[in-house]
């Protein structure tokens, strides 16, 4: 099934494992992408392994000229931009919100909130040129809900699933599609980071208690959540706009 073929695709957060997921899933179903994190060495290895129709890219997503030349790059290496999977973020620190410093809130806002409006920026005029695309922003459970002790990351992802909503009503008559992906609890680094820091030393029990809340009674995985943004990058999706998709295992149904 090549549900992607002849798109172009570029990704953010690509080392890690929703976003390495994702490229290798897209690249799978026909697409060329563009994959980019902050460290050149571990997307080359990833566009490598991929061959072609893959090109891997050092870019900081916190500064708007990076994510300006990777659209640039996506153009010049395959034409044209059709879709954008703006996933890059981090967890910040877990804790009390009167603990939050100045400096722990900014450092996750830049990423998870300006980084993801950079990408918007540097993406609309291409894909307003190939007369529409996809952009899928990673947000997650915490986007449509509260947690104790992740203050500054759930405020984030409110931030970009408000942000998706005006984007969708303002870009939906050039034919792009902004949607959020909103992942549940996800078995990977970032979930492995919250638990250790909300219990040190005890993180498996803190992810016991995460699964027991899930109706899957499991985690979800990358590839689950790498298959809900091929899926909202292809034409399939065409009637997909301004929407939140949740990959979490029945967590928000309760």
């Amino acid at each position: 099934m090549n549900s992607l073929q002849g798109k172009v695709i570029v990704i953010t957060g690509g080392a890690g494992g929703i976003g390495e997921a994702t490229a290798r899933m897209a690249h799978a179903q026909g697409a060329s992408v563009v994959i980019t994190d902050r460290e050149a060495g571990p997307v080359e290895a990833i566009a490598e392994s991929l061959g072609e129709r893959a090109v891997g890219l050092a870019v900081d997503v916190t500064r708007r000229e990076d994510n300006e030349r990777m659209t640039a790059t996506a153009v010049e290496k395959f034409g044209r931009l059709d879709a954008a999977f703006l996933n890059a973020g981090i967890e910040g620190e877990v804790g009390p919100f009167d603990s939050r410093t100045d400096e722990a809130w900014n450092k996750v806002l830049d990423v998870n909130v300006h980084g993801v409006r950079y990408g918007v920026e540097a993406a609309i005029p291409a894909m307003r040129k190939a007369g529409g695309g996809s952009i899928v922003i990673t947000s997650s459970v915490a986007g449509l809900r509260g947690a104790a002790g992740l203050s500054p990351y759930v405020s984030s992802k409110h931030a970009v699933v408000g942000m998706m909503r005006c984007l969708a009503a303002e870009l939906g008559a050039d034919g792009i599609r902004v949607n959020t992906l909103n992942p549940g609890p996800v078995d990977n680094r970032m979930m492995r980071s919250i638990e250790d820091q909300a219990k040190p030393g005890h993180g498996d029990e803190v992810h016991e208690m995460f699964a027991s809340r899930i109706p899957l009674g499991r985690y979800v995985t990358n590839e689950e959540c790498a298959a809900m943004a091929v899926m909202l990058f292809s034409d399939a999706a065409g009637g997909c706009n301004g929407n939140t998709y949740l990959v979490d295992g029945g967590y928000c149904a309760q």
